[in-house]
């Protein structure tokens, strides 16, 4: 496989509980349910960090998944999970860091007190979207739901 730079396809933003609240992505489909990813991802994590910190090791910022990076940003309220296909980067690592505390500083009235009601977040996503150039999942499903089907051509008649 040839090098190639980081690109990133998902963005999943789930509380500490791992109750998913915001998805981006570049519009590829995951083949799985976004939340379902998202409650996976932050399994993954807990069960990951409390194994290694048995072990006198620090929380895990990354995995690889065959050919894709997960990346692992904390905070007091959030976690962000990046999944990205490139080379590995730990550049990436240290950006997703620095996004989840700046994003709990700026909203951070809404992030500590979420009680689930997602029209909260809407300036979250807005930041999110910015900070990355991604978009919403949903928005991404909405623009193929309203597009136009292909016309296809009847095939032959055979008589």
């Amino acid at each position: 496989m040839a090098w190639i730079r980081p690109v990133v396809d998902h963005i999943f933003l789930v509380d500490r509980g791992g109750v998913p609240m915001v998805h981006l992505s570049r519009g590829l489909p995951t083949g799985a349910d976004p939340d379902l990813i998202a409650s996976m991802f932050t399994a993954i994590v807990a069960f990951m960090n409390q194994s290694f910190h048995s072990m006198g090791h620090a929380d895990v910022r990354s995995i690889e998944l065959e050919d894709y990076q997960v990346v692992f940003g904390r905070g007091h309220h959030i976690l962000m999970f990046l999944l990205y296909h490139g080379r590995e980067s730990n550049r990436l690592e240290r950006r997703v860091a620095r996004d989840v505390k700046e994003l709990e500083r700026h909203h951070a009235s809404v992030l500590g007190n979420w009680d689930g009601d997602t029209d909260r977040l809407v300036d979250v996503k807005r930041d999110l979207e910015r900070l990355w150039r991604l978009r919403e999942r949903q928005d991404v499903v909405e623009v193929l739901r309203t597009k136009p089907a292909p016309v296809v051509d009847a095939p032959p008649v055979i008589r």
